[in-house]
């Protein structure tokens, strides 16, 4: 998708890369699925020889089927994820989750399923 795109396009301006990386990754897709789950399943099934998807979606599940090669920092795109409450409904209830996302509990339940 989007972050795909773009990680690749950053590792396109590094010379290790070089200029045509994407292109040369590009002309080897085979497919693009409609989400990141079904990348991950394809690999996991040998359907595909190698899938770019999120850190959090290789989970335990699929681990020992599947080999994960890290992006580089400098070269990765960090992916966000807002968190509002909508106006009507619980206000109250709204904004205790969102107060336990961001507590420390929160935090630390959200990086033991990969979000960083």
């Amino acid at each position: 998708g989007r972050y795909t795109r773009q990680s690749l396009d950053l590792m396109s301006a590094d010379p290790a890369f070089g200029a045509d990386f994407r292109a040369r990754v590009e002309a080897n897709v085979v497919s693009e699925e409609n989400n990141v789950k079904q990348v991950v399943t394809k690999v996991q099934l040998g359907e595909a020889d190698a899938g770019i998807v999120y850190a959090s979606d290789v989970t335990a599940a699929v681990q020992g089927d599947v080999a994960t090669i890290g992006i580089p920092d400098s070269m990765n795109v960090i992916a966000e994820y807002p968190i509002a409450r909508v106006a009507g409904g619980n206000a109250a209830l709204g904004q205790a989750f969102i107060d336990a996302v961001l507590s420390a509990a929160g935090q630390q339940t959200l990086q033991a399923h990969g979000f960083h």
